[in-house]
């Protein structure tokens, strides 16, 4: 349930205590898109991958505001853009749970419910039924071999065609669930719109917090499989995309990836989303070339 429990991937004060590095290029924002897009190892440059799946843009801001001293006057702030980033959706105590275990003074990454997260955390058998699942859970799983993720194993997509059509309707049908949507090419609801308002205003202030402190923020649209792809007109795409950096009004770069057919091979993924461990590399390093960011 925690993020980062060994405390290697945000430098908190325990990486702070156990690294020397300073001075990072480049870091990136996001969800599970921007988790599974970059990885910035055998690049030359310094980055850091600070996306988590999943992660809401106010934790993105959270996070960036705790830790961007580690980047270097000038360097990149990659804000990764989903279909869905500029929607608003509700947090709970296990999206707090996530950052428990942080080394962090002040306020919290995810303030809301975070007393309770805590709670969860130290003291779990207090939550009775959840916890006691969670607990046998835990008893069941605890004697199985440690499975490495697909994305640190996989140069290969496992899924066959029509295992990546049911992939990529499964994750549609879920965003339609989890924001009340019928039709991407319908206008915003009611509940969308107010909540775009509420992102439009959350990403400028991401935006000025970036360039008052000598940062270049940069929008990056990942691409995704055809199959996935498909289920996204112009149309659903200048209502969930363009539109809403246009609302943001910032003079922002925007590297956007949605169309570039190299980039949507299946063979890059590891199911209809997510880029596998080649696709990473070589989409890092893409962004990296059309970012003019040298390697070493």
């Amino acid at each position: 349930m925690f993020v980062d429990p060994n405390h290697e991937i945000f430098p908190d004060n325990t990486w702070y205590r156990k690294h020397d590095e300073r001075n990072y290029d480049i870091v990136n924002l996001g969800s599970s898109g921007g988790k599974w897009a970059f990885d910035y190892s055998d690049t030359g440059v310094k980055g850091m991958n600070w996306a988590i799946q999943p992660q809401t843009l106010y934790e993105d801001y959270e996070l960036l505001r705790h830790y961007h001293s580690i980047l270097r006057k000038g360097g990149y702030v990659i804000i990764t853009i989903m279909p869905f980033t500029g929607l608003n959706k509700k947090t709970g105590m296990m999206d707090a749970m996530k950052y428990v275990n942080f080394d962090i003074q002040g306020e919290p990454i995810q303030p809301y419910m975070f007393e309770m997260a805590q709670l969860y955390a130290h003291h779990p058998i207090l939550f009775k039924k959840p916890a006691i699942k969670a607990f046998i859970k835990y008893l069941l799983d605890r004697d199985k071999p440690i499975v490495k993720s697909p994305t640190s194993q996989f140069d290969y997509n496992p899924m066959d065609e029509e295992q990546l059509k049911a992939d990529a309707a499964m994750w549609v049908n879920g965003w339609k669930r989890q924001f009340a949507i019928s039709d991407f090419d319908a206008p915003l609801t009611e509940e969308n719109r107010k909540g775009r308002e509420y992102r439009i205003n959350l990403m400028r202030e991401l935006i000025d917090f970036c360039t008052d402190r000598g940062y270049h923020p940069v929008y990056v649209i990942p691409p995704v499989t055809q199959y996935l792809d498909s289920y996204f007109t112009p149309k659903s795409k200048e209502t969930y995309y363009y539109s809403y950096l246009k609302a943001v009004d910032r003079p922002v770069p925007l590297l956007d990836y949605s169309a570039n057919k190299d980039l949507m091979s299946s063979t890059l993924y590891f199911n209809s989303f997510f880029l596998n461990h080649r696709g990473r590399h070589l989409f890092t390093k893409q962004v990296l070339k059309d970012l003019g960011v040298a390697e070493q």
